[in-house]
């Protein structure tokens, strides 16, 4: 199906996905008085749509200007392990080496 996808694309959880979804359905019903016919997918897809954008406006989400600091924090703190992975490769190529 593609809600997984919508909801990947939004950031939003699956889970939380098929609640909006169970929701534009409802409104779907209530709005067009009957279930499957085209103008209640049309209905119910429009309201997930509208229940999305209305979901990731309430989301914090970090600012533009936090974003490279936060990556930079990130590869900060992976600095020692890298170096840790480069001193242990070298030390195998330098016994190999020797062998």
């Amino acid at each position: 199906m593609i809600l997984p996808w919508i909801a990947h694309k939004a950031g939003i959880s699956e889970a939380r996905a098929e609640e909006l979804w169970r929701e534009a359905l409802c409104h779907a019903t209530d709005s067009t008085g009957w279930v499957g016919t085209s103008e209640y997918w049309e209905a119910a897809e429009a309201r997930l749509h509208k229940l999305i954008e209305r979901e990731k406006r309430t989301h914090c989400l970090p600012t533009p200007e936090i974003s490279p600091w936060v990556r930079l924090q990130s590869r900060m703190a992976h600095l020692p392990l890298l170096l840790a992975e480069r001193w242990s490769l070298a030390w195998v190529r330098l016994l190999s080496a020797k062998a």
